[in-house]
């Protein structure tokens, strides 16, 4: 299934991130007619019914994206009705996870998730990302127990996480809008999917760098990510260092 959604989304993230650019110096988001200033909450002209240009903003983000492996072999041995529970159970998991941590779940991606995580108050999003994942990974392992016991199917997801900036504003046309992340550093993230096994949790050297410290990890290697063929370095997530989790844990209560 990995490998269907993928094709379908990083023909999406690829695409958007040729297409959408923040605006140029001097052009406003709002009606390209009457070059009326788009309002807060307004998607169409007053003037004239047009259509307004998107706002689109550059920050730096961390991107998370999570991938239930062997949803095919799901599909087939199960009713669908138990496959929605099942994935119900499980996207509920990973939205709790991602909120605790300031995060935002920017799409639902067939059988899986994108989630962003920006700059606020306390840990870098960097960071943030990477303790999502994996309290993801601790949480999953009920269900993870439950799928083997009573259906003998391996149930895993893999994640993938990078840091860099992205562009964040509504694309789409008239009949369907979407409000979402697009530029290098999401398709390298979901690139990440494509290498990841079963169970990994897997991330760029530049979201290493940030966490460096706090988090421990394993050297995956060096290679391309996306279309352009540039290399990366890859990393798999361990786990959390004892001194860090102790003390953030200080910090929750």
């Amino acid at each position: 299934m990995i490998q269907g959604w993928n094709d379908l989304a990083i023909s999406r993230v690829a695409g958007l991130s040729e297409n959408l650019k923040a605006p140029a110096p001097g052009v406003r988001p709002g009606c390209p007619e009457c070059d009326i200033e788009r309002l807060a909450g307004r998607n169409y002209c007053g003037a004239c019914g047009n259509m307004l240009r998107p706002r689109c903003e550059r920050k730096q983000v961390t991107v998370l994206f999570v991938d239930v492996s062997g949803f095919t072999a799901l599909s087939e041995r199960l009713d669908p009705e138990q496959v929605s529970e099942i994935m119900r159970c499980t996207v509920d998991i990973i939205l709790d996870a991602v909120h605790e941590n300031d995060g935002t779940v920017n799409q639902f991606l067939g059988d899986g998730v994108m989630a962003l995580f920006g700059e606020v108050s306390g840990a870098h999003h960097a960071c943030r990302a990477l303790r999502t994942a994996l309290a993801v990974q601790e949480r999953l392992e009920t269900v993870r127990l439950e799928m083997r016991q009573s259906y003998g199917i391996a149930f895993r997801v893999r994640m993938g996480i990078n840091t860099g900036p992205v562009v964040i504003g509504t694309i789409g046309a008239a009949l369907r809008t979407d409000y979402t992340a697009t530029g290098n550093t999401a398709a390298t993230a979901l690139g990440l999917l494509q290498i990841a096994e079963p169970g990994q949790i897997v991330l760029t050297d530049r979201t290493r760098e940030v966490a460096a410290g706090r988090y421990d990890f394993v050297e995956v290697g060096a290679m391309p990510l996306t279309e352009s063929g540039d290399i990366v370095v890859v990393h798999e997530l361990t786990h959390e260092r004892t001194e860090y989790a102790e003390n953030a844990g200080l910090v929750a209560v």
